[in-house]
């Protein structure tokens, strides 16, 4: 009964030992329609020296001016003007159980090329071309990032209830087989 006990609280920590990726700007699947100037993952650990990051597009890999880390967030200074298309931010680090982990974030970079600007006999102002696009606000990207963590939290709840579950469950059968010896 006992090793029961310890069997259920030792099962989530060693569920979770790994970490993952919390957060990202760019956010996973997201456009950005402005320029880029840096990259930033935030982990669930506190990341060793030697966490890596680069930025890729078509077989073509951008490196950053600066990687910076922050405790569990690591930062990449864009040293160029990068053009629209698909990108993915290829990620690997060393958390501080020492245990290399790796992904990749993709998204799209889709920024408006400046229209230029007539001047009109009239001393009218006109620009030519599509409506420019309003850009989401700071306050709505930390929102969805938010949502996003809020729904990886919920998934690692689920697994660790269904872990002490199967527990529960493999426990009472083998006391009803021990009672019944």
């Amino acid at each position: 009964m006992v090793l029961l006990v310890l069997a259920i609280f030792a099962l989530p920590v060693v569920g979770q030992a790994h970490t993952t990726l919390s957060s990202s700007t760019p956010a996973e699947g997201s456009v950005v329609a402005e320029t880029l100037e840096e990259v930033v993952l935030t982990f669930g650990t506190v990341i060793e020296q030697g966490s890596t990051m680069t930025l890729e597009r078509e077989g073509i890999t951008y490196d950053f001016e600066e990687i910076t880390f922050s405790s569990e967030v690591m930062t990449g200074a864009i040293k160029e003007e990068l053009p629209n298309g698909s990108y993915t931010i290829q990620w690997k680090i060393i958390g501080v159980d020492g245990h290399p982990i790796e992904g990749e974030v993709p998204f799209e970079l889709a920024v408006e090329v400046a229209e230029e600007v007539q001047v009109v006999e009239d001393s009218e102002v006109k620009t030519e071309g599509e409506p420019v696009v309003e850009k989401a606000s700071a306050t709505e990207e930390q929102s969805a990032q938010a949502t996003e963590t809020t729904e990886e939290d919920g998934g690692n709840m689920l697994i660790t209830i269904l872990l002490i579950l199967a527990v529960m469950v493999i426990g009472f059968i083998v006391f009803r087989l021990l009672k019944k010896k």
